[in-house]
């Protein structure tokens, strides 16, 4: 389970790091396109996950999915990032 918490944080974290909050988004397969299938369907779980909780915002646009962080989440999203990723908050901003 650590390590679905883990995939959850990095998919959240290349969104934190690329700054697509709220109306700023972009296509669901650029998050995994470098993943394997077993990782995509790992990666669209977790997805699904974060958006039940809130945190990220799924559209369609252009016949494709895209995703983006909820803005009103931001303080939930980052302290679940560092806590998770256990990374420097200087990288965050």
């Amino acid at each position: 389970m650590a390590d679905y918490e883990y995939l959850k944080a990095q998919l959240l974290f290349k969104l934190y790091r690329k700054g697509k909050w709220g109306g700023a988004h972009t296509p669901l397969k650029n998050l995994f396109h470098l993943a394997d299938n077993a990782s995509i369907k790992d990666s669209e779980k977790a997805v699904k996950e974060l958006n039940n909780l809130g945190w990220v915002q799924i559209k369609i646009s252009t016949e494709d999915k895209h995703i983006s962080l909820n803005s009103h989440k931001n303080n939930e999203i980052r302290a679940f990032i560092l806590q998770v990723l256990k990374i420097d908050p200087a990288f965050l901003g």
